[in-house]
């Protein structure tokens, strides 16, 4: 017969019910292994936990971190047409052909 775990008269540490359940307070008399697991988990501190974070956490993470990047980039206020231009005068070459009715400065 197992050896329950009881911190007080009215509960046992494994959960389990009865009036023949054999109890004692002293840990080391414990032979219940669903108590000796619940007392284990006592022991065992909260921060040493070794764990992968879940999909949800990496997720927020990488939303933080975006949000974060987004904010520090200053937005400049530059027109299509503008950025349009500059687009064309970074690309190599100034043999394209003209794109509109306006005249251009090269062919």
């Amino acid at each position: 017969m197992a050896i329950h775990y009881s911190p007080s008269q009215n509960t046992v540490a494994c959960g389990r019910t009865g009036s023949s359940l054999s109890v004692t307070e002293d840990q080391t008399q414990v032979s219940c292994k669903l108590c000796l697991r619940s007392l284990e988990k006592e022991a065992a501190p909260a921060e040493a936990v070794n764990r992968t974070p879940s999909l949800a956490e990496l997720r927020a993470a990488a939303r933080a971190a975006k949000t974060a990047t987004k904010q520090t980039e200053p937005k400049a206020a530059v027109s299509v047409r503008a950025a349009w231009q500059h687009k064309l005068a970074q690309l190599p070459g100034r043999n394209r052909l003209p794109r509109g009715a306006a005249r251009q400065a090269f062919v």
